[in-house]
């Protein structure tokens, strides 16, 4: 089993059981207690459990979901992985909305083709700026800065006459098959964005099913593309509709 495999499934564990001790996750994954030393240590430097005496805790929500920056050079690999899939997606000519998101932005840095791309992210202008084939919009109004996004309602209700071909969307968790975000104001936006969007795709990696927030913007299943780090677990699986395409 591959480190990152055993952390999703350490994480996994913890959430089912609400704690974990080092000899536990030692039996349950049969590896050496040098190993689970120093998964732990990975998954506390990452901000995802609680370092005990002898085991792990979870997180309280709140603190689970980090910051735009902080989480931008979390699972580097994974997240460039995922961009290159959703890369294959993009066809010139169409119309585009960009979350903010890390995933998304690794996207962004790829494009090179002819397209229209609204965004209300402040590091997707900066990129897709840049790109002299993007005719590129950016939705503002007030500056979040821990997520790096901007919204206003003004702007934000434009988004109902618009009619994208392709909304691509990140996520903060997806506990429960629930795509969740900490913004209020950020998931209001991508509800109306998603209401209109003829195909809508969803970029996150694996860890995320560990997570959630506050605010729940739709399901997985309301998705007809998931592309993700790795392959879901049976039981992820089991809860997604046969509609849904899941690229990993």
């Amino acid at each position: 089993m591959y480190q990152e495999q055993r952390l999703q499934k350490i994480l996994e564990l913890l959430d089912r059981q609400g704690q974990l001790s080092s000899k536990e996750a030692i039996d349950l994954l049969a590896v050496s207690r040098d190993t689970i030393r120093r998964d732990f240590a990975l998954l506390t430097e990452r901000k995802q459990v609680l370092r005990t005496h002898g085991g792990i805790l979870p997180l309280q929500k709140s603190q689970t979901i980090l910051s735009f920056e902080e989480r931008l050079n979390n699972l580097m690999k994974e997240k460039n992985e995922i961009a290159q899939k959703a890369y294959q997606l993009i066809v010139e000519g169409q119309l585009y909305f960009f979350d903010v998101s890390t995933s998304v932005l690794k996207l962004a840095q790829l494009i090179d083709r002819d397209i229209t791309v609204y965004s209300h992210s402040l590091d997707n202008a900066l990129v897709l700026a840049q790109h002299e084939t993007v005719d590129f919009h950016l939705l503002g109004g007030q500056f979040h800065r821990k997520n790096r996004f901007y919204y206003a309602l003004n702007e934000a209700e434009l988004l109902k006459d618009i009619h994208f071909d392709v909304a691509i969307v990140g996520a903060a968790g997806l506990k429960g098959g629930q795509v969740s975000f900490e913004d209020e104001a950020d998931t209001y936006l991508k509800k109306l964005v998603l209401k209109n969007a003829k195909v809508k795709v969803l970029l996150a990696e694996a860890d995320k099913f560990a997570k959630h927030s506050n605010y729940v913007l739709a399901s997985i299943n309301d998705f007809d593309y998931f592309i993700t780090d790795k392959k879901p677990s049976k039981k992820i699986r089991a809860n997604l509709s046969d509609k849904v395409e899941i690229i990993f």
